[in-house]
């Protein structure tokens, strides 16, 4: 047996090995991609849409209605930090809008792990 078969004889275990890896990474990784903030993107899909109209009236200055925040496409409530977000907190202005533009500056990172999404914005 040639010099170049031997070492490919002893190297198949390692190459099966690493193969298997490579693919069990690429399984892993396009799992994670199939998940948007901890739903699937078929959950995503199948949440129902809220136009900016109806958006405006969760702005928190009705006490009896959730609050809710649009970023980058999705809808959050932000409800658990109403001192935050209803009428008189620091981040009112943000809430019952599409607030995008000013959450991919600053905060949207937290809105994203904090608050669940309930809803997409619609087109």
């Amino acid at each position: 047996m040639s010099g170049f078969k031997q070492l490919l004889k002893k190297m198949a275990p390692v190459g099966l090995l690493l193969g298997f890896g490579i693919i069990a990474f690429g399984l892993g990784f396009s799992i994670q991609q199939k998940k948007v903030l901890g739903k699937t993107v078929s959950q995503v899909e199948n949440l129902k849409e809220i136009s900016l109209e109806e958006l405006s009236a969760f702005n928190g200055n009705n006490p009896s209605k959730p609050i809710y925040i649009g970023l980058n496409g999705l809808v959050y409530d932000v409800s658990a930090g109403k001192q935050f977000y209803s009428t008189g907190g620091v981040y009112h202005d943000l809430a019952g809008r599409d607030s995008s533009s000013e959450l991919n500056i600053f905060g949207g990172a937290i809105i994203k792990s904090k608050y669940p999404v309930v809803a997409r914005l619609a087109k």
